[in-house]
């Protein structure tokens, strides 16, 4: 499969998002605290010309993770019908390097369960902190340090 991977706006993720992430609940479930920011960036895989998968990285701090400058990995969702085909570890390549040149020490990021392995397999790492969201379910606080400095 030939995809292209490139930086997009927030609301061209908003179906991505709604489909995946809230269960069809419409758009306006689909904007983040930070979509907007000047320090956020959202990239997005495109085949065909439709975007199949996309995730944002917001500048966001948390207490439960100690480094000098981190940043939250969100809304990170691959179409199902292109799942396990290798988008969602091209758009975590595209986030590492991304961050490491912008010397971010840390991504951090609430994981759903379902989703727990395929992050583990890709670096990340997860803390005891958990929690449920109603309607959608069980996540994880994970991160994944970048240098020595992270967490």
């Amino acid at each position: 499969m030939s995809f292209i991977l490139k930086k997009v706006e927030s609301t061209d993720l908003y179906p991505l998002r709604n489909k995946v992430l809230r269960n069809n609940k419409g758009f306006k479930f689909c904007k983040f605290d930070g979509d907007d920011s000047v320090d956020t960036i959202h990239f997005a895989v495109i085949k065909n010309e439709s975007i199949i998968g996309g995730v944002s990285l917001i500048k966001n701090n948390t207490n439960d993770i100690k480094s000098l400058k981190n940043i939250q990995l969100r809304g990170m969702a691959v179409y199902k019908n292109y799942q396990k085909n290798k988008i969602g570890s091209l758009l975590l390549k595209k986030v590492d390097s991304h961050c490491i040149k912008n010397n971010i020490d840390c991504i951090w990021m609430n994981a759903r369960l379902e989703a727990l392995g395929f992050y583990l397999k890709n670096g990340f790492t997860k803390t005891k902190k958990s929690f449920n969201i109603e309607g959608i379910g069980k996540h994880y606080l994970l991160y994944k340090k970048l240098n020595e400095k992270g967490y």
